[in-house]
């Protein structure tokens, strides 16, 4: 059980609690689940709108809004642009990525070590890349989430709670990986004795079958095998997309928790220094008045009243949950307020 008050602002520890809390904390929260596994069956465009909707929900958990996911009124469009927006990110960050350590790979003497030392860390790299895909979430622009320099700011800030976000994100891939096995093999279970079956009648009768027969016989076991495997592989592929869509929606918000302590309220133009970090209010040392910066403002206030169109004001855009208009350029999108929270 996590306690309300633990949802609160940032705490280092327990990112998978308060991850779920998040999750099951409105009746129902099953629907939106069910409805983006059903998602991932649509190629391309599911996997931009589910991970779009993680995103959208993590940047809200982000700013401080501890909203369950959304289950009516959600812009699709937008979510898909969203995740679109995001896989530009994860594209181009693996791209680089593959680049220097091809390169590196190639010296000689150190490149195999290079190579071994990349099989480890490529696995935490990955959460990395989840954390500038949710900054370029927060400011609904790609640039954000390609600065590298603030990126590794926040990384080298508190490695240590995004490698237990890393924990927390490896084993739900390991159990998902464990079930998918388990499925497999009960797939292949159900097939065996016709496997064998064939595999004993072609042994002792191939010599007096034509090449038609053979391939008759082949049919058959392909068709049969089919038939036998079509329901399991049907759970299997439902069953992995659940455990998918779950695995995502957690890990996002497990990254959007740990990035509270950047003081996302306070953000003003991504290239700007970050702000005074957060420190968690259990440590002696919150106490200090550095650490008070959580909310040095209101995160729910709407943005200051802009001048007209006719002085030259920059374009305004509003977000598939940010309730209001927000300048393009100068700083991340507000979420709406709180009696106007759509993801209640």
């Amino acid at each position: 059980m996590v306690a309300e008050e633990e949802l609160e602002g940032f705490r280092r520890d327990r990112y998978f609690a308060r991850s779920w809390a998040l999750l099951t904390r409105h009746a129902g929260w099953i629907k939106p689940v069910l409805l983006l596994t059903v998602a991932l069956l649509v190629p391309i465009v599911g996997w931009f709108g589910v991970m779009g909707y993680a995103l959208e929900w993590a940047r809200l958990t982000a700013w401080g809004v501890n909203a369950a996911p959304k289950q009516r009124g959600v812009r699709v469009g937008e979510c898909i642009a969203s995740g679109a927006r995001a896989f530009v990110v994860l594209l181009v960050w693996g791209v680089v990525a593959g680049l220097v350590v091809g390169l590196l790979s190639a010296l000689p003497l150190v490149g195999w070590l290079v190579s071994a030392a990349w099989a480890v860390v490529s696995l935490f790299f990955g959460v990395v890349v989840m954390a500038a895909e949710l900054r370029a979430t927060i400011y609904r622009r790609i640039v954000p989430g390609l600065r590298v320099s603030v990126v590794w700011q926040m990384v080298r800030h508190d490695p240590m709670g995004l490698l237990r976000v890393f924990g927390m994100t490896a084993l739900g891939a390991l159990l998902m990986g464990l079930v998918t096995t388990v499925v497999a093999f009960s797939a292949f279970a159900s097939i065996l004795p016709s496997l064998l079956y064939y595999v004993a009648y072609f042994g002792e009768y191939s010599q007096f079958m034509s090449d038609a027969a053979l391939a008759s016989g082949a049919v058959a076991f392909v068709f049969e095998a089919l038939a036998a495997m079509g329901p399991v592989v049907i759970v299997l592929l439902l069953l992995d997309g659940f455990m998918t869509v779950v695995t995502l929606l957690l890990g996002y918000t497990a990254v959007a928790l740990w990035m509270r302590q950047f003081n996302v309220p306070a953000w003003r133009a991504d290239e700007d220094p970050l702000p005074s970090f957060v420190g968690d209010p259990r440590d002696q040392a919150s106490a200090s008045p550095a650490s008070d910066a959580w909310r040095p403002q209101d995160p729910f206030a709407q943005p200051e009243p802009a001048a007209s169109p006719e002085d030259g004001d920059a374009e305004k855009d509003e977000g598939p949950v940010s309730g209001g208009p927000v300048e393009k350029g100068e700083g991340p999108s507000l979420p709406p307020a709180e009696e106007e929270n759509p993801w209640n």
